[in-house]
């Protein structure tokens, strides 16, 4: 093969690491011994001019030609584009995203979603087939407009575009090598699992090739999601081809998917190759191999799973021009004045005459010197030059060819221009005041108006430890500058929580770094992206600690004031299908930032806030809750959606309450403190502040409160939107009275659920790939589910409609329906006595390899209700041995011995069946039950 290029350097020979280090890729994993011998064998260098630093033109071959500007764009497959079956789509992001902390959903505010980062840029057809740039709220809608789904042929269609391509082609043979500089990133599950490319090299030898890139990224223990390390970056090949035929102005690529097989361990996380379904195949190995690690390796081949036909390789559309003639590129067309780092120029179309290249000066004659040493090859030639004496202003040379017989002017299709303009160290960038959140820095910048220096070809945003920015910065983002702008903006993540961080912005000139502008800022508390809780837990801050050991209360003494205790309903305290538990918290809890589970050290979770403590049974007392108690009942075992009747029995004590009797004889407590109600381990919570109970003298009781929270799109789980807040009914209380509660100091008495209608306007909204709707509207009553048919009040299951837990507030025929049903609640008067632990007779742990109902169906059953799949329950009652909630009747007074207050027992409540998820969760729950570890492909939707 000659003609092809060859690189020597003084000290470096041509040995294959001398090789990979040019290419700025050195270390294991870097050397391609495969490739690299390609591009060596059957050199034959015909002469090597080392006199005056000059270059000769080989006669071998004058076919091969330099490429400049050569364009990328791939859709990689159609899963890419994607729904998901939880986190509502599968997309690309433009750059190398930032560490998010742990395998979550990104949220908008986290700055991770990109469309442009230098070289690369995200695009999505639009209705007219047009490229343009998607937005976070447009990256999951297919060209139509609608949201995409799991079902194949339903995509985004969004594609990664890398501009600034450069390399050498023989279109004759269908030989060349590109390459690329700049990431981007693959994101599934919105979030919860991604990696990235960088640095695409597109390698073909007579029509044969590959396409390689340098992967990195984050993976989770595929046992225990919790878990997040960084990988180390590995080459990988992205794709092999055949049968490439190169034209003048480009080529597109089809990679090779079908009839590849892979070895995957059979019994590893990803599963066995299916070989038996028709177009089976796999990309490259050594692609499978790295997304072990980020678990998404079985998206990636033919699994047996019903993402399958979605999963092959999009064909890769490579842009450039061969010229017809003579061309030049270089590498910095513009440079600050006395720039000594050289300017690269490369020249192709030079035809087959042997001699030397000289740059003249359009404007003198003069000639610039050569700084490197000759790259000799067939028709092309390159070097650097010394532009460091140029004045200010614009420069044109030509092109001359010196050989044995003369000078000879070459035919350029433009002149080599370079531009020298003031250097960058004249001026600085103008740092704004950065933007802060918990993981997050936000920084923008204006480039000083009328300065004579730059403007900069891009900047370099850096967040250093500390009070200066000295040492290895924690963060790095490169932010390409726009002509048109005077300025930037970008987002540096992946930071920790109450850290105070120097943020350098330093602009860039062909490679020379100009002066920085710094800003020193600390990040904000773990879940404190709206202030801090004020103690009382009235406001929309994060919580503190949960209080621990020091401090516990038992709820079991004597307060001041009116006391209130109530824990909603065994739902809000069971198990769930993902994040461990529902749970209760003490406070208002703060904004997470987007739907994911919290953790013990985001601050989100607190048992005690001011007047508020979250109690539950440990053996036959009540103690307060903890963080490490918040998922088990009173034996210590985790409550399970396996485990038939378990739930922790957890309780909402409010203290304080503030007794009136009105001028119409109605009673009034008014509390103030907040409560939270999270579910799936704090993917969706809501707030009730300052309670409010009302009794009036006909049997009329009624507890409201101000209600706020966070929401998120049935459509696109990643979106995250704070509520606004409303007053709701907590509770409605038939039958109770005014002298009645006066007269026993209180009462105990299970709110209104069971006969009641749900008559407010709400509708659950269609979970993408489930190939079902969820529950839009109360069941209709039968005897399957008439023990424990209802519902909580209308207003309060309307609001529910916004924080996606609809459908777990009535009878949706779920198999959660007999979860539902309120729980007793009590109120103390004078705050004396307290709860009793009554009966509790769970069911022990089943065994892990439990078979999950409904498991025919593309997706599961939405918002606990609608069923499980093709399968659902629609008839589901009780399972043998379960208990139905007892007929409701009135409320049961507060006895008084000797100055003490009676037990307080809570009636419990043993219902049976797996659930159903909210937000949006089915697909993504029922996922994990059959698959038991993160991101492995859904082989059981086929």
């Amino acid at each position: 093969m000659t003609g092809r290029l060859a690189v020597f350097r003084r000290g470096e020979g041509c040995s294959p690491t001398a090789t990979a280090r040019r290419r700025g890729r050195s270390g294991p994993g870097r050397n391609r011994p495969g490739i690299i011998a390609r591009l060596l064998a059957g050199l034959g260098i015909a002469s090597l001019m080392t006199g005056g630093g000059w270059f000769a033109i080989e006669a071998a071959s004058a076919a091969e030609s330099v490429v400049s500007d050569v364009g990328f764009s791939w859709r990689v497959n159609e899963e890419s584009g994607g729904g998901a079956y939880f986190g509502g789509c599968n997309f690309l992001a433009a750059g190398t995203a930032g560490d998010a902390g742990s395998s979550r959903l990104w949220a908008e505010t986290d700055g991770l979603y990109s469309t442009s980062d230098g070289n690369v840029t995200i695009t999505k057809p639009d209705s007219a087939g047009n490229q343009v740039e998607p937005t976070w709220s447009t990256k999951c809608l297919d060209s139509a407009g609608g949201p995409v789904t799991t079902q194949p042929g339903s995509s985004s269609g969004n594609q990664v575009n890398l501009a600034g391509g450069s390399g050498r082609l023989d279109v004759d043979a269908d030989t060349g090598s590109i390459s690329w500089k700049g990431s981007f990133t693959i994101v599934y599950y919105g979030g919860m699992t991604y990696w990235t490319i960088s640095d695409p090299v597109l390698s073909v030898e007579n029509g044969v090739g590959t396409l390689t890139g340098i992967a990195s990224g984050y993976g989770a223990d595929m046992n225990d999601p919790s878990k997040w390390v960084e990988l180390e970056p590995t080459e990988i090949e992205l794709a092999t081809f055949s049968g490439v035929d190169l034209t003048a102005t480009g080529v597109t690529i089809d990679p090779d998917y079908a009839g590849i097989a892979i070895d995957s361990d059979p019994g590893g996380p990803s599963g066995p190759q299916n070989r038996e379904k028709e177009g089976w195949g796999s990309f490259p190995q050594s692609f499978i191999d790295f997304n072990v690690q980020t678990g998404q390796a079985a998206y990636w081949y033919t699994s047996g799973g019903a993402a399958d036909p979605k999963k092959p390789g999009a064909p890769i559309a490579i842009d450039y021009a061969v010229a017809d003639g003579p061309a030049a590129s270089v590498d910095h067309g513009r440079v600050p004045e006395g720039f000594d780092g050289g300017v690269a120029v490369s020249f192709s179309g030079l035809g087959d005459a042997p001699g030397r290249v000289e740059l003249r000066s359009r404007a003198d004659g003069s000639v610039l010197q050569l700084l490197d040493k000759a790259v000799v090859d067939g028709g092309t030639a390159s070097g650097r030059w010394d532009v460091s004496t140029l004045a200010r202003g614009p420069h044109e040379f030509d092109a001359v060819l010196v050989d044995g017989s003369g000078e000879t002017v070459i035919e350029l299709a433009s002149p080599v221009t370079i531009v020298v303009v003031a250097p960058l160290a004249d001026a600085a960038p103008e740092l704004d005041a950065p933007l802060v959140t918990a993981r997050s820095i936000a920084a923008s910048w204006g480039w000083p108006a009328g300065s004579a220096a730059g403007p900069p070809s891009s900047y370099v945003v850096q967040a250093f430890a500390g009070p200066a920015a000295t040492g290895t910065p924690v963060a790095e983002r490169t932010v390409p500058a726009d002509p048109a702008a005077s300025g930037g903006t970008t987002t540096l993540t992946g930071l920790a929580p109450s850290t105070q961080y120097t943020v350098a912005v330093t602009p860039q000139l062909a490679g020379e770094n100009g002066s920085a502008a710094t800003r020193t800022v600390t990040t904000k508390a773990a879940g404190d992206n709206a202030g801090g809780n004020d103690g009382d837990g009235n406001d929309g801050g994060g919580n503190g600690g949960d209080g621990g050991v020091e401090g516990n209360d038992p709820g079991g003494d004597d307060t001041a004031g009116a006391t209130f205790y109530w824990g909603l309903n065994q739902e809000s305290n069971a198990g769930a299908f993902f994040g461990g538990c529902n749970f209760l918290v003490a406070g208002r809890a703060g904004d997470k930032g987007a739907a994911t589970p919290w953790t013990d050290g985001d601050g989100m979770y607190a048992s005690a806030a001011g007047n508020v403590t979250i109690i539950k049974p440990v053996g036959q007392s009540f103690e307060q809750a903890s963080w490490s108690t918040k998922c088990t009942d009173r034996t210590g075992a985790p409550v399970s959606v396996q485990r038939q009747g378990s739930y922790t029995e957890s309780q909402v004590r409010i203290t304080g309450g503030e007794v009136a009797t009105e001028a119409d004889g109605s009673v009034q407590v008014q509390w103030r403190g907040s409560f939270t109600v999270a579910f799936y381990g704090g993917m969706t919570y809501w707030s009730a502040t300052d309670p409010l109970l009302v009794v009036d003298a006909n049997g009329n009781g009624k507890v409201t409160a101000t209600a706020s929270g966070y929401g998120a799109s049935m459509h696109d789980a990643s979106k995250w939107v704070a509520l606004e807040e409303r007053t709701i009914t907590l509770a409605n209380l038939t039958g109770l009275t005014a002298d009645a509660v006066e007269r026993d100091g209180g009462f105990t008495m299970t709110p209104d659920y069971l006969g009641v209608a749900y008559t407010g306007t709400n509708e659950g909204q269609g979970v993408p790939g489930s190939g079902m709707e969820s529950a839009t509207e109360q069941a209709a009553r039968n005897a399957a589910n008439g023990s424990y048919w209802g519902s909580f009040p209308a207003d309060f299951v309307d609001f529910q409609g916004e924080t996606g837990q609809f459908s777990y507030w009535f009878t949706s025929n779920g198999q959660r329906d007999p979860y539902k049903p309120t729980t007793p609640m009590t109120v103390s008067l004078d705050g004396a006595g307290g709860p009793v632990a009554g009966n509790y007779n769970a069911a022990p742990a089943p065994n892990l390899n439990q078979q999950v109902p409904g498991g025919g169906g593309a997706g599961a059953g939405g918002n606990g209700g609608g069923g499980a799949g093709a399968d659902a329950l629609a008839d589901a009652g009780p399972a043998d041995g379960a208990q139905s909630q007892p007929a409701q009747a009135g409320p049961a007074p507060l006895t008084v011995a000797s100055g003490d207050r009676g037990p307080i027992s809570p009636a419990l409540l043993v219902g049976s069946g797996l659930g159903l998820t909210a937000t949006g969760l089915a697909s993504w729950a029922v996922g994990l039950l059959i698959r038991r570890r993160l991101g492995l492909d859904p082989a059981a939707f086929s």
